[in-house]
């Protein structure tokens, strides 16, 4: 393991930790524990105020009480592993003299916790302290402190993956320019061609789009109305309809609306009715006025002796009759 930055720790497989980002110039972290406030700083001195402490430019932690600050531990800018967890830890020590040992000092074990959620720099948890009992006479303090600053990178293994594209990329240029050159080559020497047309290069045709095909998009069309068969309807239907050939319109009309069958349908239904009843009625007319000059006859040879109406008077058999005669005899 090797750790030429300060704060920064590389293991021999190419794993490296940073916790630089951790160090802050404005304002220590907080552990509130209770009452207590732990204040400490990563990588550098604190930047609160102290008071009765020694060596307050070296402190990296520490916490009031009553006497004075008590000083958690010294700056210390070397990481070292966890041997259990394989985490970067940092140990502060030569804190400030134990209440209960004045012969010893204090000391404080920082175990960073690699958490990618944890997109802020996070703060130092409290996990045990020594001894137990009264917190007044702590010593030895042991904190957790998650953060996305302690996720681990490995250098080589992306210089590695970085050199595989770079090798991919290095190939497949070669490759296309090999292509290239022995397109154009052939088609210089080999088909003579000249000027841009010996270069392989791909040519693009753009479709052809006429003023017809393209609608405006902003157009509203016109919703379909449903035809149910009432009011007007439309002419279009007749506009297809097309005459023969030699057909004559006015014979088309003179045909369908013709005089004569006008005269016909009006004997059919005035005067051809009136003729048939007239002529009925003559037959019966001539048969009566038939029977009545032979009764008139019949009288006149009676009584005088003579044919009365000039008929026998002529020498002719049938009596000639007026119009009106008939009538007149009966």
């Amino acid at each position: 393991m090797s750790s030429d930055n300060p704060c920064t720790l590389t293991l021999p497989d190419g794993t490296h930790y940073d916790l630089s980002p951790l160090s802050s110039s404005s304002a220590d972290y907080v552990s509130q524990v209770g009452d207590v406030s732990y204040k400490l700083n990563v990588c550098r001195a604190v930047v609160s105020e102290l008071w009765k402490i020694d060596d307050p430019e070296n402190v990296a932690g520490f916490i009031s009480r009553t006497g004075g600050d008590f000083s958690l531990g010294q700056v210390n800018s070397t990481l070292l592993l966890s041997p259990s967890t394989s985490e970067p830890m940092m140990y502060l020590s030569h804190g400030s003299p134990c209440p209960l040992d004045s012969q010893s000092a204090a000391s404080t074990a920082i175990r960073f916790i690699c958490s990618p959620s944890d997109f802020h720099a996070g703060k130092p948890v409290l996990v045990a302290a020594l001894p137990p009992g009264d917190p007044a006479n702590y010593c030895q303090f042991f904190f957790e402190w998650s953060t996305h600053v302690a996720c681990p990178t490995n250098p080589k293994a992306e210089m590695q993956k970085a050199h595989y594209y770079i090798a991919f990329f290095a190939i497949f240029l070669i490759a296309f320019l090999t292509w290239f050159f022995g397109h154009t080559l052939y088609n210089r020497f080999y088909l003579k061609r000249r000027g841009l047309a010996q270069f392989p290069l791909p040519s693009f045709t753009l479709p052809k789009l006429s003023a017809g095909s393209i609608r405006n998009p902003f157009t509203r069309a016109e919703p379909t109305r449903p035809r149910f068969g009432f009011g007007r309807r439309s002419r279009a239907g007749y506009a297809n309809v097309r005459a023969d050939e030699g057909y004559d319109e006015e014979d088309g009309f003179a045909g369908r609306f013709s005089l004569e069958d006008d005269e016909d349908a009006e004997d059919l239904t005035g005067e051809g009715l009136q003729v048939g009843a007239n002529a009925a009625l003559g037959e019966e007319t001539d048969a009566w006025r038939g029977a009545g000059a032979g009764a008139a006859g019949g009288v006149g040879r009676a009584t005088n002796g003579t044919t009365v109406g000039g008929g026998g008077g002529h020498g002719s058999g049938k009596p000639k009759l007026g119009a009106h005669q008939g009538l007149v005899d009966i």
